[in-house]
């Protein structure tokens, strides 16, 4: 007498071999992990989307912070940070620093950088108008004969992609 599992391996060779699953659920299981990466991928480069970076450097030292103000538009460009679209303050580091600015629309922009090293948020200026502090705006443009440089030669467009502009400041 054979025993009971015995007897049913003999009768039913797959019960003691794997059963194999059908070709359809790898094929299923391949594209639903091929799906998640590209989803995954997708999220990534939306995150990305509106980012503008402001590389700054000829930072003189780590005392106070750098501030750097995003402009639409040439009212109050470069030296009123309260008519900035958005104003930000960073800490630098070995005589650098970068901004960030996330959720930029497209359109064009100018970027106004300082090093504010008393920590006052304003730009320190002599009794003629002269910056006391070290400044910076996009395209690195230097200031006109008698005044700051004007937006439309510091101005730039932005598609909405991330960008990365640099600024060099000076005195």
């Amino acid at each position: 007498m054979m025993p009971c599992g015995a007897r049913d391996s003999v009768f039913h060779p797959s019960a003691t071999q794997p059963k194999r699953k059908p070709l359809h659920l790898y094929i299923l299981a391949v594209t639903a992990f091929g799906l998640a990466a590209s989803a995954a991928a997708d999220a990534e480069t939306a995150k990305d989307k509106g980012t503008l970076t402001v590389d700054i450097s000829n930072i003189q030292n780590d005392k106070g912070q750098i501030g750097c103000s995003l402009f639409s538009k040439n009212d109050g460009f470069p030296s009123k940070a309260d008519k900035a679209d958005v104003s930000i303050f960073v800490k630098s580091k070995a005589g650098k620093a970068t901004c960030v600015f996330t959720g930029v629309k497209p359109g064009k922009y100018a970027v106004s950088v300082m090093h504010d090293s008393d920590k006052d948020g304003e730009l320190k200026t002599s009794m003629v108008g002269r910056p006391k502090e070290w400044w910076g705006v996009s395209n690195n443009v230097p200031p006109e004969r008698f005044g700051p440089p004007k937006y439309e030669a510091a101005s730039f467009a932005y598609t909405g992609d991330p960008k990365t502009i640099k600024v060099k400041l000076r005195l």
